[in-house]
């Protein structure tokens, strides 16, 4: 049958570090979920002359919704409105497409993809199970956030709540995913799409329980240095409450050389 493709799906039995997903921060950014930090400065390869700021640029200023509008997304709570504008901070934007996405467009995405993480952090956070599903971040919510989903489910049996140390990403690259991986996507229940981002990404990382009185357990952690390389295929889409958002259709761990060469090439560092 030939050699197989490690599924990219965390086994929870044998997990030994925190889901890949949504543990991203940029550069001094210390935790989207809760709050948007500003801006750290720092290098962006794929800022136009003349581009807006990370905020102006990220979604014009809109009244916040009220709870009803983000109860038909799942939500039980209005999130804060800081996660419409996460902020790129030093993270770099590296357009790979070769020209068929514009370094505006790949900007964009790349912050897009950071909107989605803060909302994601912020439902895991808060126990927001039924909005992970519901929202629209992705394409198969069962399927890329079902480590997330996990967390939050066996938190709460034992009366906690999920809290995750972020991870820091370096760079974010745009890359084209080649047609012909489709079936392979497919085999995991992935929705393929012609785009990808590739975060080049370190720990520390972790995943702690906290309970009601403020204890605290690491269930999970990434060293300091550790690579915690993620590509996550997906489209930019227009949200009215949360603006631009990168659904998500695929989500590989590319910290495995089977998972890489099974990607190849937009799996590799």
């Amino acid at each position: 049958m030939g050699t197989r493709v490690p599924i990219p799906i965390v086994n929870r039995g044998e997990r030994s570090g925190p889901p890949r997903r949504w543990l991203a921060t940029t550069g001094c950014v210390v935790a989207l979920a809760v709050a948007a930090a500003p801006g750290c400065g720092g290098r962006v390869t794929a800022t136009p002359s003349g581009h807006k700021s990370d905020a102006a640029a990220a979604s014009p200023a809109v009244t916040q919704a009220p709870l009803s509008a983000w109860q038909q997304l799942g939500a039980t709570e209005v999130p804060p409105a800081s996660l419409r504008q996460p902020a790129l901070g030093a993270t770099q934007v590296v357009n790979q497409a070769g020209g068929a996405v514009s370094d505006a467009d790949a900007r964009a995405w790349a912050q897009a993809l950071m909107r989605t993480f803060a909302y994601v952090n912020w439902a895991v956070s808060q126990g927001q199970d039924a909005f992970l599903v519901q929202s629209g971040l992705s394409s198969v919510p069962h399927v890329v956030l079902q480590p997330n989903l996990t967390d939050i489910a066996e938190a709460r049996q034992a009366g906690a709540r999920v809290r995750y140390r972020l991870e820091t990403i370096r760079r974010l690259l745009v890359r084209p995913v080649p047609a012909g991986l489709q079936p392979l996507f497919g085999r995991y229940q992935y929705t393929w799409k012609p785009y990808a981002i590739f975060l080049d990404a370190v720990g520390p990382a972790a995943t702690t329980w906290v309970d009601a009185q403020g204890n605290q357990t690491v269930k999970s952690q990434i060293p300091a240095g550790a690579a915690a390389y993620e590509l996550v295929g997906g489209e930019l889409q227009q949200n009215s409450l949360m603006g631009d958002i990168w659904v998500m259709g695929s989500d590989w761990s590319c910290t495995s050389a089977p998972t890489q060469q099974a990607v190849a090439p937009v799996c590799n560092s």
